[in-house]
Protein backbone atom coordinates (compact mmCIF):
# COMPACT_ATOMS: atom_id res chain seq x y z
CA UNK A 1 0.00 0.00 0.00
CA UNK A 2 2.85 2.37 0.81
CA UNK A 3 4.44 1.50 -2.53
CA UNK A 4 1.23 2.38 -4.32
CA UNK A 5 1.13 5.78 -2.61
CA UNK A 6 4.73 6.37 -3.68
CA UNK A 7 3.82 6.08 -7.34
CA UNK A 8 0.45 7.60 -7.41
CA UNK A 9 -0.04 10.60 -9.59
CA UNK A 10 -2.73 12.49 -7.72
CA UNK A 11 -3.42 15.72 -9.58
CA UNK A 12 -4.83 19.12 -8.67
CA UNK A 13 -8.61 19.33 -8.38
CA UNK A 14 -10.43 22.58 -9.14
CA UNK A 15 -13.71 23.50 -10.80
CA UNK A 16 -13.47 25.58 -13.94
CA UNK A 17 -16.15 27.12 -16.09
CA UNK A 18 -17.40 25.25 -19.13
CA UNK A 19 -16.25 27.87 -21.60
CA UNK A 20 -12.58 27.06 -22.11
CA UNK A 21 -10.42 27.87 -25.17
CA UNK A 22 -9.79 24.19 -25.99
CA UNK A 23 -12.60 23.19 -28.31
CA UNK A 24 -11.81 23.63 -31.97
CA UNK A 25 -8.07 23.15 -31.50
CA UNK A 26 -6.07 20.11 -32.54
CA UNK A 27 -2.64 18.57 -32.15
CA UNK A 28 -0.05 20.37 -30.06
CA UNK A 29 -2.22 23.48 -29.81
CA UNK A 30 -4.96 21.47 -28.07
CA UNK A 31 -2.46 19.74 -25.78
CA UNK A 32 -0.95 23.07 -24.77
CA UNK A 33 -4.40 24.52 -24.12
CA UNK A 34 -5.43 21.58 -21.91
CA UNK A 35 -2.19 21.82 -19.93
CA UNK A 36 -2.78 25.53 -19.47
CA UNK A 37 -6.27 24.92 -18.08
CA UNK A 38 -4.94 22.27 -15.68
CA UNK A 39 -2.24 24.70 -14.55
CA UNK A 40 -4.88 27.35 -13.84
CA UNK A 41 -6.82 24.82 -11.77
CA UNK A 42 -3.71 23.77 -9.88
CA UNK A 43 -2.90 27.33 -8.83
CA UNK A 44 -6.39 27.70 -7.37
CA UNK A 45 -6.20 24.65 -5.11
CA UNK A 46 -5.44 25.01 -1.42
CA UNK A 47 -7.22 21.93 -0.03
CA UNK A 48 -8.81 18.75 -1.39
CA UNK A 49 -10.98 16.11 0.24
CA UNK A 50 -12.23 13.20 -1.86
CA UNK A 51 -13.39 9.62 -1.54
CA UNK A 52 -11.26 7.20 -3.55
CA UNK A 53 -11.25 3.61 -4.77
CA UNK A 54 -7.86 2.07 -5.48
CA UNK A 55 -7.68 -0.94 -7.80
CA UNK A 56 -4.43 -2.80 -8.33
CA UNK A 57 -3.92 -5.42 -11.03
CA UNK A 58 -0.77 -7.54 -10.80
CA UNK A 59 0.48 -10.81 -12.19
CA UNK A 60 1.21 -11.73 -8.56
CA UNK A 61 -2.46 -11.38 -7.55
CA UNK A 62 -5.15 -13.92 -8.41
CA UNK A 63 -7.68 -11.11 -8.69
CA UNK A 64 -7.56 -7.31 -8.51
CA UNK A 65 -7.02 -5.77 -5.08
CA UNK A 66 -9.62 -3.11 -4.27
CA UNK A 67 -9.18 -0.62 -1.40
CA UNK A 68 -11.29 2.39 -0.45
CA UNK A 69 -10.87 5.45 1.69
CA UNK A 70 -10.56 9.23 1.86
CA UNK A 71 -7.83 11.44 0.36
CA UNK A 72 -6.80 14.81 1.85
CA UNK A 73 -4.43 17.42 0.45
CA UNK A 74 -3.19 20.67 1.99
CA UNK A 75 -1.07 23.01 -0.13
CA UNK A 76 1.77 23.06 -0.70
CA UNK A 77 2.99 19.57 0.25
CA UNK A 78 0.84 17.71 2.81
CA UNK A 79 -1.06 14.56 1.79
CA UNK A 80 -3.05 12.03 3.81
CA UNK A 81 -4.42 8.74 2.45
CA UNK A 82 -6.91 7.28 4.93
CA UNK A 83 -7.67 3.69 3.92
CA UNK A 84 -10.86 2.46 5.59
CA UNK A 85 -11.81 -0.69 3.72
CA UNK A 86 -10.91 -3.52 3.96
CA UNK A 87 -8.19 -2.65 6.51
CA UNK A 88 -7.59 0.64 8.29
CA UNK A 89 -4.30 2.26 7.28
CA UNK A 90 -3.08 5.85 7.26
CA UNK A 91 -0.36 7.09 4.89
CA UNK A 92 0.87 10.58 5.71
CA UNK A 93 3.20 12.40 3.31
CA UNK A 94 4.99 15.67 3.99
CA UNK A 95 7.87 17.43 2.25
CA UNK A 96 10.49 15.35 4.04
CA UNK A 97 8.97 12.01 5.00
CA UNK A 98 6.25 9.41 4.51
CA UNK A 99 4.68 7.55 7.45
CA UNK A 100 2.52 4.45 7.01
CA UNK A 101 0.54 3.54 10.13
CA UNK A 102 -1.33 0.25 10.51
CA UNK A 103 -3.34 0.33 13.75
CA UNK A 104 -4.23 -3.38 13.69
CA UNK A 105 -0.53 -4.25 13.58
CA UNK A 106 0.47 -1.48 16.01
CA UNK A 107 3.15 -0.59 13.49
CA UNK A 108 4.30 2.69 11.92
CA UNK A 109 6.89 2.78 9.13
CA UNK A 110 8.67 6.09 8.65
CA UNK A 111 10.59 6.76 5.43
CA UNK A 112 12.84 9.78 5.02
CA UNK A 113 12.57 11.16 1.50
CA UNK A 114 15.80 12.02 -0.25
CA UNK A 115 16.30 14.41 -3.14
CA UNK A 116 15.05 12.04 -5.84
CA UNK A 117 11.97 11.03 -3.84
CA UNK A 118 11.15 14.67 -3.02
CA UNK A 119 11.16 15.48 -6.72
CA UNK A 120 8.79 12.62 -7.44
CA UNK A 121 6.51 13.42 -4.52
CA UNK A 122 6.33 17.07 -5.57
CA UNK A 123 4.69 15.79 -8.74
CA UNK A 124 2.56 13.14 -7.08
CA UNK A 125 1.22 15.48 -4.39
CA UNK A 126 0.30 18.18 -6.92
CA UNK A 127 2.74 20.72 -5.48
CA UNK A 128 4.86 20.72 -8.64
CA UNK A 129 3.46 23.00 -11.37
CA UNK A 130 2.53 21.02 -14.45
CA UNK A 131 4.58 23.43 -16.55
CA UNK A 132 7.71 22.12 -14.82
CA UNK A 133 6.94 18.49 -15.58
CA UNK A 134 8.16 18.71 -19.16
CA UNK A 135 11.63 18.15 -17.72
CA UNK A 136 10.52 14.75 -16.46
CA UNK A 137 7.67 13.60 -18.75
CA UNK A 138 6.48 13.76 -22.31
CA UNK A 139 2.76 14.46 -22.77
CA UNK A 140 0.19 12.98 -25.12
CA UNK A 141 -3.50 13.89 -25.29
CA UNK A 142 -6.33 11.63 -26.40
CA UNK A 143 -9.65 13.28 -27.19
CA UNK A 144 -12.61 11.02 -28.10
CA UNK A 145 -14.63 14.07 -29.08
CA UNK A 146 -18.23 14.80 -28.23
CA UNK A 147 -18.90 14.62 -24.50
CA UNK A 148 -16.05 12.17 -23.86
CA UNK A 149 -13.39 12.98 -21.32
CA UNK A 150 -9.80 13.83 -22.18
CA UNK A 151 -7.04 11.32 -21.43
CA UNK A 152 -3.64 12.79 -20.63
CA UNK A 153 -0.77 10.30 -20.85
CA UNK A 154 2.54 11.11 -19.18
CA UNK A 155 5.58 9.07 -20.19
CA UNK A 156 8.75 9.50 -18.10
CA UNK A 157 11.86 10.72 -19.87
CA UNK A 158 14.32 10.78 -16.95
CA UNK A 159 16.30 7.75 -15.85
CA UNK A 160 15.08 7.92 -12.25
CA UNK A 161 11.41 7.83 -13.21
CA UNK A 162 11.89 5.31 -16.02
CA UNK A 163 13.17 2.79 -13.45
CA UNK A 164 9.81 2.89 -11.66
CA UNK A 165 7.13 4.06 -14.06
CA UNK A 166 6.11 3.05 -17.56
CA UNK A 167 3.45 5.73 -17.84
CA UNK A 168 0.77 7.66 -15.95
CA UNK A 169 -2.71 8.34 -17.33
CA UNK A 170 -5.18 10.96 -16.12
CA UNK A 171 -8.80 10.99 -17.24
CA UNK A 172 -9.81 14.67 -17.21
CA UNK A 173 -13.51 15.56 -17.09
CA UNK A 174 -14.16 17.56 -20.20
CA UNK A 175 -15.92 20.61 -18.84
CA UNK A 176 -14.61 21.00 -15.29
CA UNK A 177 -11.05 19.73 -15.96
CA UNK A 178 -11.34 17.55 -12.85
CA UNK A 179 -9.29 14.32 -12.97
CA UNK A 180 -11.90 11.65 -12.38
CA UNK A 181 -9.44 8.74 -12.65
CA UNK A 182 -5.68 8.54 -12.21
CA UNK A 183 -3.76 5.39 -13.09
CA UNK A 184 -0.14 4.40 -13.40
CA UNK A 185 1.62 1.43 -14.92
CA UNK A 186 4.90 0.29 -13.44
CA UNK A 187 7.79 -1.09 -15.43
CA UNK A 188 6.88 -4.64 -14.41
CA UNK A 189 3.40 -4.25 -15.89
CA UNK A 190 1.49 -3.84 -12.62
CA UNK A 191 -1.27 -1.24 -12.88
CA UNK A 192 -2.88 0.81 -10.11
CA UNK A 193 -5.85 3.09 -10.68
CA UNK A 194 -7.64 5.59 -8.45
CA UNK A 195 -11.20 6.73 -8.97
CA UNK A 196 -12.21 9.90 -7.11
CA UNK A 197 -15.70 10.95 -6.05
CA UNK A 198 -17.39 13.36 -3.64
CA UNK A 199 -14.59 15.87 -4.31
CA UNK A 200 -14.52 18.97 -2.09
CA UNK A 201 -12.22 21.84 -3.04
CA UNK A 202 -10.78 24.58 -0.81
CA UNK A 203 -12.83 23.72 2.25
CA UNK A 204 -11.07 24.06 5.64
CA UNK A 205 -9.28 20.94 6.85
CA UNK A 206 -8.22 20.45 10.49
CA UNK A 207 -4.46 20.67 10.99
CA UNK A 208 -4.58 17.43 12.99
CA UNK A 209 -5.18 15.50 9.76
CA UNK A 210 -1.56 16.04 8.78
CA UNK A 211 0.04 14.80 11.98
CA UNK A 212 0.02 11.37 13.62
CA UNK A 213 -0.40 11.07 17.37
CA UNK A 214 0.65 7.46 17.75
CA UNK A 215 -0.73 5.67 20.82
CA UNK A 216 1.59 4.00 23.34
CA UNK A 217 2.90 0.63 22.29
CA UNK A 218 3.10 1.34 18.56
CA UNK A 219 6.39 0.12 17.08
CA UNK A 220 8.06 2.72 14.85
CA UNK A 221 10.40 1.43 12.14
CA UNK A 222 12.57 3.91 10.27
CA UNK A 223 13.40 2.96 6.70
CA UNK A 224 15.44 4.50 3.89
CA UNK A 225 14.41 4.17 0.27
CA UNK A 226 17.00 3.03 -2.23
CA UNK A 227 18.38 6.00 -4.13
CA UNK A 228 17.17 8.51 -1.55
CA UNK A 229 20.41 10.48 -1.43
Amino acid sequence: MGRACFFLAVWSFASLGAGTPVEGLSGKAKLDAVLKEISKAQLAVQTIQADFKQTKVSRLLKEPSVLQGVFYYQAPDKVRWEYRNPRETVVLVTAREMVTYRPSERLAEKVELGRNQRKLFAFLSASEPIANLSRHFSFALRDPGGAGNYALVLTPVTHQLKKRLHHVELVIERKSFLPVTVSYTETDGDTTSYEFSQVKINQPLPATLFSLDLPPGVRVVELKLRGSE
